[in-house]
């Protein structure tokens, strides 16, 4: 009997009580589990983007090299790799093998090198259990952020995380780590749920340092948290820390500053990509403006609730991947926020889908690396070798234009969306006013 009761409150813990009691929904929930978990499996071993390559071999110049400032700019993520990196050598000797390649500084022939070795792919499937593990978490995590009471939505809730095409796309075919910040990020949220405040945005800050996306939300965390003038200073200090804290260590122990070297690559300029050039030096960018104005909007909301939050954050990473040249995996902070929202608006996931349909097309853009190349582990000379999506569309027409004819389309879809999260905004806002005066 005690054995039993322990496994309930466990089962209870880990998938909610209202679920875990209810024999129709949990044979529901065990399914959705084992169909998804069953397709990320089928996904695991074959397929990988060069960057998860790129990823464990920053993590094995830690490992094996002892440089700890092989990737500066995303230490923590790093540090976790390279701890789970060490962990998987010392259990799996086959890894230890893989040492001269991921030491390799040439970036063609280590990737030749590593899609050719016998043990290819077990290698792609260990590199990627850390990402299912993460995923997994989050998985159940997310059960508890909306919907008490509502054990029937919160199942279509992990229902559209277990089939979300982004996810399994991005962390299981190309094998993106974004799902590391994304779990602190939901940690975060529950906290903020429970208006514990000062640990919410520890956890974000946190999760800040991790992947920089965070930052985007932090001022909603704090205007949503703040109950007095105090708050609003305290808790904006406290979610900017651990990216000072990890500005601090990499000065002193690398002698190069985090911040700035984040603020003068590329993918800073990602943000800036979109403007409107108007006299001499004198532009908007496009992308800030509108955050601004996102902020505001949230700001000046006097009854804010934990759904607005959370639709006002979908906002936030739709508006970016709208206006904002963008990399695939980052469609994955979209995810959380919008899968909740599906449940209130269906329309929003038919969407979804098509947003999923337009990225495959607009993934042209960056040419092999991220088409053909994805499947070189299965026969890295025959996909080399194979002719491109860019030489076929340009017999035709001219590749640029056709895919920035979907990358349009992509941005309307998306822009659709953020409207029709403003509306749920306004319901919500509408129902508290009514409930209000009865």
């Amino acid at each position: 009997m005690r054995v039993k009761s322990f496994f309930k409150k466990v089962g209870s813990l880990i998938v909610t009580k209202d679920i875990f009691e209810n024999k129709s929904l949990s044979r529901r929930l065990y399914k959705y589990f084992l169909i998804g978990f069953l397709i990320r499996l089928v996904f695991l071993p074959f397929l990988y983007m060069r960057d998860l390559l790129s990823t464990y071999q920053r993590a094995a110049e830690t490992v094996f090299a002892g440089n700890f400032g092989s990737d500066f700019q995303q230490m923590l993520t790093n540090f976790l790799h390279s701890a789970y990196l060490f962990i998987i050598k010392s259990v799996v000797p086959a890894i230890n093998e893989l040492s001269p390649i991921l030491l390799d500084k040439d970036t063609t022939a280590s990737w030749v090198n590593f899609n050719s070795g016998y043990n290819v792919f077990t290698a792609i499937a260990l590199f990627k259990i850390l990402y299912l593990v993460f995923d997994i978490a989050c998985m159940f995590l997310i059960l508890r952020l909306s919907f008490d009471g509502e054990p029937d939505n919160k199942l279509k809730v992990f229902k559209f995380w277990m089939f979300n095409p982004f996810v399994i796309f991005i962390l299981y075919v190309f094998a993106r780590h974004d799902i590391i910040g994304i779990l602190a990020t939901l940690v975060a949220l529950l906290l903020a749920k429970k208006n514990r405040k000062y640990w919410a945005i520890i956890v974000l800050s946190f999760g800040i340092a991790l992947r920089f996306f965070p930052i985007m939300i932090l001022p909603l965390f704090i205007f949503y948290l703040a109950r007095t003038k105090k708050d609003y200073a305290v808790l904006s200090l406290v979610g900017v820390s651990g990216l000072a804290a990890v500005e601090l260590f990499s000065y002193f122990y690398f002698g190069r500053s985090v911040i700035f070297s984040l603020l003068n690559t590329q993918h800073f300029d990602y943000i800036l990509s979109s403007k409107l050039e108007l006299v001499i030096h004198d532009r908007i960018f496009i992308f800030v403006a509108v955050y601004i104005i996102i902020i505001l909007s949230f700001l000046h909301i006097k009854r804010k609730n934990f759904d607005i939050l959370l639709n006002y954050g979908a906002i936030i990473y739709l508006a970016y991947v709208s206006l904002c040249y963008f990399h695939p995996q980052y469609m994955l902070w979209t995810v959380p926020f919008l899968i909740i929202i599906f449940v209130r608006r269906k329309a929003l996931l038919y969407y979804h889908w098509i947003q999923f349909a337009l990225l495959l097309i607009i993934l042209i853009y960056w040419g092999d690396l991220v088409t053909k190349f994805v499947f070189a582990p299965i026969d890295h000379k025959f996909f080399v070798y194979l002719t491109g999506p860019i030489p076929i569309i340009n017999r035709f027409y001219g590749p640029a234009k056709f895919v920035n004819i979907f990358r349009s389309i992509f941005t309307g879809v998306s822009l659709w969306m953020i409207y029709l999260i403003y509306k749920d905004n306004k319901k919500f806002l509408a129902d508290e006013f009514k409930n209000k005066e009865n």
